[in-house]
């Protein structure tokens, strides 16, 4: 036997979900072991054959209070907590009439499961385990002594080792308590999120100090932000090859992208869940609206809102169908037969949608069989977002169209006439579309679609001239810049970036000012007779 090597003589079983058991209980019977247990536990444990010493018959007091106190007795935790490489724990067990456990395997109550049945709070409490974690907790400290399962998948190692009698040894026992203590983390990382939602600050504990006013945000930015995501599968690459990749979900969320159904094509990369995430953002910017986005490495190539769903891809399409090439293509409504024809000639790496026509489906899935189909229950559920920087990570709230600046209600005419009803909706529209595109950002747009889209520069003038450049060379020579509106997504530095749009013949701006120049600005506009509204709010996207 290798030195630190721990043979599995006595082992505490505790377990809601009951699956695999039998593997256990194959290993208990022929190794004949010793075990301990609870409740529904002992009982399946009996029923497969298992000689089993119940938890009661051990503290000498009945499970209690419907079974909220079963384990936490100190005749349980000193068998699992006592270092036996230590002489006076040994001797205090003695003393104790105490015997030491080899082994606790121990999975808990379904707390997510029960959130996400729709449970009402108090069904949803009783299912947050205390003496679970405590157990898990405490043989995972004491791992020197003690070997820890608490992964299904790891019944069957365990099941070896009783049964050869070669127990585990310390980097093995190490290795499952870190597993064991990241299992329970995420469990009560789950409570906390759940918590956060159903449990909000009262005003009855604001005292409106200053330190309460220095902290007013501290609901919707907590002391501790504490999340986790389980592991779904791994990608084949993250977004290069030499990078490792995995898809993890948020255990309290069903139905977003994370969770869509793939219903046709290959498996999903790490770079086509980006896109297809940013395109299905984007679209949803404009419901109840149908609208329709072609995206490309994180951006937009084409956005637009139509009378259907056909109609909208046919124009979001249109405004750049050389980057549209092996593009993402996100609907916020369902994929007709229409629409799904208008795509089968372009190459596509991946569609999403909420729904699709039965006939919609069978063309793409016979005629476009690499296309990624993703069907997405719900729409997106936008909260914090987390950015990792070294040594910590930023967090801010979604960026939505929902300030004050994104009405045009609340707008400010700065130069030129008021704009009519069709230049103020495309405005609206150009707008809009901004949030979804990297800064710096100009944006184009004419009848609610996309015409030309300057993203991702270092200086707003390039982006100027990107967008115009665009719009005047991927329409057969059509200048589609002239006559268009145009938006901007933070205020001009200098009256450049606007002279380039005024002489490509833009015939509206809308941006949201700020500038110590925005006179200068201003007065570009006024000169040439352009309309141009500011809107107070930033959409930086960085």
């Amino acid at each position: 036997m290798t030195t630190g090597e721990k043979q599995i003589r006595r082992v505490l079983v505790s377990v809601f979900h009951k699956e695999g058991l039998e593997i256990l209980a194959e290993a208990f019977r022929k190794a004949d072991t010793e075990v301990v247990s609870t409740g529904s536990t002992a009982a399946k444990l009996a029923e497969l054959g298992v000689h089993v010493t119940e938890v009661s018959d051990i503290t000498g007091f009945p499970e209690s209070l419907d079974g909220r106190v079963k384990t936490l007795d100190p005749h349980i935790h000193a068998g699992i907590l006592a270092d036996m490489s230590n002489a006076d724990h040994v001797k205090q067990l003695e003393k104790l009439n105490i015997k030491p456990f080899d082994a606790v395997v121990v999975n808990l109550y379904p707390f997510v499961d029960t959130v996400m049945s729709g449970a009402d709070s108090d069904a949803i409490i009783e299912k947050i385990d205390i003496g679970g974690p405590s157990m898990i907790r405490a043989a995972a400290k004491n791992h020197k002594s003690v070997v820890v399962i608490t992964d299904p998948a790891d019944y069957q190692l365990l099941a070896n080792r009783i049964v050869s009698g070669e127990g585990f040894n310390l980097q093995e026992r190490e290795y499952l308590a870190g597993k064991a203590f990241a299992h329970t983390a995420a469990y009560d990382a789950s409570i906390s999120e759940w918590t956060s939602k159903a449990w909000q600050k009262p005003e009855s504990l604001n005292t409106n100090d200053e330190e309460d006013s220095k902290n007013a945000e501290s609901v919707k930015l907590p002391a501790n932000y504490t999340r986790t995501w389980s592991l779904e599968h791994t990608l084949r690459y993250g977004e290069n090859p030499h990078q490792q990749a995995g898809l993890y979900l948020d255990p309290l969320h069903k139905g977003g992208l994370a969770q869509a159904e793939l219903l046709g094509g290959k498996p999903m990369s790490y770079n086509n869940y980006v896109d297809a995430d940013a395109a299905w953002r984007a679209v949803w910017d404009f419901a109840p609206q149908i609208a329709v986005a072609v995206c490309k490495h994180n951006n937009p190539c084409g956005l637009a809102i139509g009378a259907n769903a056909a109609e909208a891809h046919k124009k979001a399409h249109a405004c750049d169908p050389v980057s549209a090439y092996g593009g993402v293509i996100a609907s916020n409504t369902t994929v007709t037969l229409e629409m799904a024809e208008s795509v089968r000639p372009i190459f596509t790496e991946v569609i999403v949608a909420p729904d699709y026509e039965p006939e919609a489906l069978e063309l793409l899935r016979t005629k476009k069989k690499n296309l990624r189909i993703l069907k997405v229950a719900t729409p997106p559920v936008l909260g914090l977002q987390v950015h990792p920087i070294d040594g910590g990570a930023l967090v801010q709230s979604a960026d939505k169209i929902d300030a004050v600046g994104d009405n045009p209600e609340n707008w400010t005419l700065v130069s030129g006439d008021p704009a009519d009803a069709g230049t103020l909706r495309d405005l609206q529209f150009a707008w809009r579309s901004l949030r979804c595109v990297k800064s710096n950002a100009i944006l184009l747009a004419h009848d609610n679609a996309t015409v030309g889209i300057g993203m991702g520069q270092v200086n707003r003038v390039d982006s100027c001239h990107l967008a115009v450049e665009r719009a005047n060379t991927l329409a057969d020579g059509a200048e589609r810049a002239r006559g268009a509106v145009a938006a901007s997504d933070a205020f001009f530095p200098f009256a450049d970036g606007p002279q380039i749009l005024i002489e490509a013949g833009v015939r509206a701006i809308v941006q949201p000012g700020g500038s110590i120049r925005d006179e200068e600005v201003f007065e570009a506009a006024r000169k040439a007779g352009v309309t141009m509204y500011t809107t107070g709010t930033r959409h930086f996207f960085h």
